[in-house]
């Protein structure tokens, strides 16, 4: 199957292509990737800018390592904007975005992870 954000290509040789040890970091991934979502909205909901810019911060390694380019350098814009106080409004938009397509990316973890 292909997939729109992540790559399992990707996945396979950051993980040396252990069977095992893909399934145990993608159980971690779905585990943990809406825990830091959930800080990320209360961030933005909150209207804090530097807990903006260290929240999205944080979740970008996990977007590299499986993968989401494109979902990494929206975290970077994100992150970015927090940094520089960006309007909140747009610091809104920004992240809806980034929580529908996290919302894609956790499906695409699933469909994959049940295929290994």
């Amino acid at each position: 199957m292909r997939y729109k954000l992540i790559n399992p290509s990707l996945i396979q040789e950051n993980l040396m292509n252990d069977e095992a040890l893909i399934k145990q970091f993608l159980d971690l991934y779905q585990e943990q990737i809406p825990i830091d979502l959930q800080a990320l909205k209360e961030a933005v909901t909150s209207a804090l800018p530097v807990e903006v810019a260290n929240k999205a911060h944080h979740i970008k390694p996990t977007m590299e390592y499986i993968g989401a380019q494109t979902l990494r350098e929206k975290l970077q814009q994100l992150e970015h904007a927090g940094k520089n106080g960006a309007e909140n409004s747009y610091i809104h938009v920004l992240f809806s975005d980034i929580e529908k397509e996290i919302a894609t990316l956790l499906q695409e973890i699933a469909d994959y992870r049940n295929r290994l």
